[in-house]
């Protein structure tokens, strides 16, 4: 990429591409990663694509999963707000899906522009909890990154709630905080105060 023009029209092509070409490109990126279970189904899929009970079925596992760390964040719940952010132009959904067709986990991302840089954002990484701890959640942000770098993208990034126990496992995957991400702050007395989130980043390309 040679400059913001390029960045513009890759970005333009990425959000233009149908589910069926992104499957067709990208396919190999998520066979190739050979840790999830045999009982689970990987889909790649941009979100206008979805259904309504798919929807729906993500935004329970974020309700079930982030509900409290919202409430106690700056930025409070709002059930609407979160609907129409999983529903956001662009995005492309990972998901995990039961033999029987429900949602078990999924990864929302989208290639955009970050703090100057051509990046690919993961926005959600949401596993159930019967899930959690055999390296799914690793084996999806993975396969996020794998796509970032087959195009060409030189850093993953993302958000996280300070009080998300999952900071420490993206800072064991190698996230930092990005540049323009809020830091902790020293009060009187000595007093640290974090804030509510993290940006954080990740150079996946030289």
């Amino acid at each position: 990429m040679s400059g913001a023009t390029d960045f513009e029209k890759a970005i333009k092509d990425f959000a233009e591409i149908s589910s069926e070409s992104l499957r067709s490109i990208y396919g190999e990126v998520l066979n190739s990663h050979g840790s999830i279970p045999e009982n689970l189904i990987t889909e790649l899929i941009k979100v206008e694509d979805l259904t309504e009970d798919e929807l729906l079925e993500c935004f329970n596992l974020v309700k079930t999963n982030l509900y409290t760390m919202y409430k106690n964040s700056a930025f409070g719940w709002s059930s609407k707000q979160k609907q129409e952010e999983l529903k956001e132009e662009g995005l492309i959904y990972i998901l995990l899906k039961s033999s029987e067709g429900n949602i078990k986990g999924f990864g929302s991302f989208m290639i955009t522009i970050e703090d100057k840089f051509f990046v690919i954002y993961c926005y959600e990484l949401q596993l159930h909890e019967d899930l959690r701890g055999n390296g799914l959640g690793s084996t999806i942000l993975a396969m996020i990154e794998d796509i970032g770098f087959k195009s060409d993208v030189k850093k993953s990034m993302l958000t996280v709630f300070s009080a998300n126990p999952a900071l420490n496992f993206y800072r064991k995957k190698g996230y930092e905080l990005a540049d323009h991400s809020p830091r902790e702050r020293t009060l009187r007395r000595g007093i640290i105060k974090e804030p509510s989130y993290y940006i954080m980043s990740k150079d996946i390309k030289p």
